[in-house]
């Protein structure tokens, strides 16, 4: 039996990012609804049927850095809210969806599995707590919402 893949061997790219070295990503879950039923004259169970797949938000993780890529994407987003036409539509929202892609890579570095999140955007950026009486890294987070997740092996 293999030995199963460690937790921290990964990277993340992000379409448009020059760097993007990332030290935790958490939410790469897709569930499935379930649909139940009940036909006439089956009476005791009801059947469950696949309904609607949903997506979590991607976490993103990393120390503060001079990077503002965080910064700037969300703020391309944000500008969206601030530039409706007059009739109600958004205008210069070309560009603020970007697939991201997660490898998991095995012991020799080499990519396993990959997640490919579609279309996703910041909905949230921030940093965590600051504490003067502590020597950690300063984290920067940013939450990504998206509009799908493919996790496929790696030949």
């Amino acid at each position: 039996m293999a030995d199963p893949y460690r937790n921290f061997k990964f990277e993340v790219e992000i379409d448009g990012f020059a760097r993007a070295g990332f030290s935790k990503v958490s939410g790469l879950k897709h569930t499935i609804e379930v649909t139940e039923y009940r036909e006439g004259g089956e009476n005791e169970t009801p059947r469950k049927l696949p309904g609607q797949s949903k997506f979590d938000d991607i976490t993103l993780e990393r120390g503060m850095s001079t990077d503002s890529d965080f910064v700037d994407w969300i703020q391309q987003v944000f500008n969206l809210d601030n530039a409706v036409g007059a009739q109600g539509n958004a205008v210069g929202n070309e560009g603020f969806r970007r697939n991201v892609i997660v490898h998991l890579k095995d012991k020799a570095g080499d990519r396993v599995v990959k997640w490919t999140i579609f279309n996703a955007w910041p909905m949230e950026e921030g940093t965590a707590d600051m504490d003067a009486t502590s020597n950690d890294v300063l984290i920067a987070s940013l939450v990504l919402t998206n509009e799908g997740i493919k996790k496929e092996k790696v030949a």
